[in-house]
């Protein structure tokens, strides 16, 4: 599966609460710039991007890459995190209980889409645990000129 250029536009008329951050189960990397997450708001990040209220730095549908050369630390989790991270926000999204799709610019990455499927009986039973490590969104991914046929997403609720 490709990731497809071909839609424009900002629509989300999922019926299921999508809310959370999904991370990538094996290593998304392009340069020196790795993919920490997919984010996916609730209500309010869409109501408020709907009516125009946006800002810089959040889309209801984002990706976030960090990068690996830069200075780094572990958070309270145990995790590595990153001090430069670049969050790439939408210039279109199409999000429905059973697809996510994401189109984005960023200027160190280029233009980046996401065209991909949720898996919905993996997904609620993420969300009944708080986390899971099952896949629960799968499909490709293009970041500038490299092209990720396939990757999968785990979902966590948040901190």
């Amino acid at each position: 599966m490709a990731a497809d250029p071909s839609f424009t536009g900002f629509k989300h008329d999922q019926k299921q609460d999508l809310f959370g951050y999904y991370y990538p189960t094996v290593e998304v990397k392009v340069g020196d710039y790795k993919l920490d997450h997919l984010h996916i708001g609730g209500p309010v990040g869409f109501g408020d991007w709907v009516a125009g209220r946006r800002t810089k730095t959040y889309g209801p549908v984002m990706l976030e890459f960090q990068d690996v050369t830069s200075p780094a630390r572990t958070n309270a989790l145990g995790n590595t995190s990153y001090s430069v991270k670049l969050r790439v926000l939408p210039t279109a999204y199409a999000l429905n209980d059973e697809t996510v799709r994401f189109v984005g610019t960023d200027s160190k990455l280029g233009d980046v889409r996401l065209d991909a499927k949720i898996d919905q009986a993996a997904l609620k039973a993420a969300q009944a645990r708080g986390k899971d490590v099952a896949p629960v969104i799968t499909g490709a991914l293009q970041v500038g000129d490299t092209p990720f046929k396939v990757v999968a997403f785990t979902w966590k609720g948040g901190d």
